[in-house]
């Protein structure tokens, strides 16, 4: 079970700040880094980001490969705009979202399977997108620059 206070203290994340965002095995939320010092700032469920870049480091892919045993080298980075903390930190029965827009495409990466983010309908491979939404594990991504995604909580972290 995850912590229920989920955020670490220090700096404050800030809507336009640069962050890397990665899926956290043990926790099962993504984990919040900010891009200048790599360190977390935090845990969400949810994380939307602009002007995202999906990256693989390729050290890191080829370390699982041969080691057979998974490890942080696979990120989100892009611009912070929200975030929603995990669902246990808020009210176990609230629901996690209402509605996914029809314009968001699902990324997908799995090192054993692709070098690279791809989209997952037609495997062409993705560097960047304006928009991207990483949530219940999976990564979303829009070529439009802000497509609304509806809540139906709001617990925001953008402060």
């Amino acid at each position: 079970m995850r912590n229920k206070s989920m955020l670490h203290t220090g700096p404050p994340l800030t809507e336009g700040q640069r962050v890397l965002i990665a899926y956290h095995l043990y926790k099962k939320c993504f984990s919040i880094r900010c891009f200048a010092t790599r360190k977390v700032i935090g845990y969400a469920d949810s994380v939307s980001v602009t002007n995202a870049r999906f990256l693989v480091a390729q050290s890191g892919r080829l370390r699982v490969l041969r080691e057979r045993m998974k490890n942080i080298h696979a990120f989100v980075e892009g611009e912070f705009r929200s975030a929603r903390l995990p669902i246990e930190s808020v009210s176990p029965s609230l629901p996690q979202i209402s509605a996914l827009p029809a314009s968001l495409s699902e990324a997908y990466y799995n090192p054993y399977q692709v070098a690279s983010f791809v989209d997952k309908a037609t495997r062409e491979p993705l560097y960047s997108a304006p928009f991207a939404f990483c949530h219940n594990g999976k990564v979303f991504y829009s070529l439009t620059s802000n497509p609304v995604v509806s809540y139906e909580y709001s617990t925001i972290i953008n402060e």
